[in-house]
């Protein structure tokens, strides 16, 4: 049996467990190595002669970066369900005249690719994208027109050119199509938006990294009714059996002082890390930082039965399901606190 040390670990069934998304940052290397000069804007006319955006283009001086920055893009749009909206660029007008282009991943396309399907509604998403930002002098005719104009239009292609404003040596061949765009001014971005650290690349007096979104939690109704499907999800013969009076005597002398569906889970908690010890080659980071996930992981793969490995009754000691339970507590804490 692997000896791994379970003792001070806790899992609550109710709280889901925070998984760590971490955004490419290579875009916003590659960009700034193609050396990007500026935007251009290309229209056609309307009906009623308007100037209709059908074409937008970053305006690079170095082909290989360049290609490669738009090949991470049409990436995150390919594993988006060739979604174009999964490139968030967004306009911010600044009080000097001119505008800064901001270009990020969409956060929920992005959530929605990088978190594997299983664990879809399982856990929290903490997540960490880059955003680049490149600054334009002017707010110009084109510009203006696009901002004025880009909604009449049915789809508009992004891609690039190699060259100058007044010479186009090169123009991809790939790009891609979107419909969305944003256009805020400096002191009005919304606190939800990507752009949001536009702010503190400007120093601006009222931003507070403290007021950025925090992950959403749930509240402790809502993790104790999640707590108690899980259970019956992740160990439904366990959990029948504790409601059958298995353990019965321990279970009613542990309720004068405890919830049962907390005494519940720390059995199965017990459980579960016996189970755990009888795998041969267990990793030891089932105990390390992030072990929720990895207990997730394992239920989630594992499907319970009458098989399934039991310790003998008298290993339920009611100073380990205690024990369990301050473990599972504490547990919670961490969670709510943050």
């Amino acid at each position: 049996m692997n000896e791994i040390d379970f003792s001070n670990i806790g899992f609550d069934y109710g709280v889901k467990p925070f998984f760590m998304l971490v955004g490419d940052i290579e875009f916003s290397d590659l960009f700034k190595k193609a050396d990007c000069r500026g935007m251009l804007y290309i229209f056609e006319k309307g009906e009623k002669e308007e100037m209709i955006p059908v074409q937008m283009a970053f305006l690079f001086q170095n082909e290989e970066p360049a290609e490669k920055f738009l090949d991470i893009l049409l990436g995150w749009i390919e594993k988006s369900n060739n979604d174009g909206e999964a490139v968030t660029i967004d306009f911010i007008e600044n009080n000097k005249g001119g505008y800064t282009l901001s270009i990020s991943p969409e956060i929920n396309r992005f959530v929605e690719r990088m978190i594997p399907k299983n664990l879809k509604n399982k856990v929290s998403p903490i997540i960490m994208v880059q955003t680049h930002y490149k600054e334009i002098d002017t707010l110009g005719k084109n510009y203006l027109n696009f901002k004025a104009n880009y909604k009449r239009a049915e789809k508009i292609s992004i891609g690039y050119v190699i060259g100058t404003t007044t010479k186009i040596i090169k123009q991809s061949k790939k790009y891609f199509t979107k419909k969305e765009f944003n256009f805020y001014k400096e002191n009005e971005i919304p606190a939800n938006s990507m752009a949001l650290g536009y702010k503190a690349t400007k120093e601006i007096s009222d931003f507070d990294p403290k007021n950025l979104p925090k992950p959403p939690k749930e509240s402790v109704k809502e993790i104790t009714l999640r707590r108690t499907s899980e259970m019956k999800s992740f160990l439904p013969l366990t959990y029948n059996k504790l409601n059958n009076l298995w353990l019965g005597e321990i279970q009613q002398k542990l309720s004068l002082k405890y919830d049962s569906e907390i005494i519940k889970q720390a059995i199965c908690n017990l459980t579960v890390f016996e189970r755990l010890k009888q795998i041969k080659e267990l990793s030891p980071d089932f105990t390390k930082e992030g072990y929720p996930n990895r207990i997730l992981d394992y239920l989630l793969s594992t499907y319970e039965s009458f098989d399934s490995y039991y310790p003998t009754d008298d290993f339920y000691s009611e100073q380990k399901i205690i024990k369990q339970i301050q473990n599972d507590k504490k547990e919670l804490e961490t969670y709510l606190s943050k």
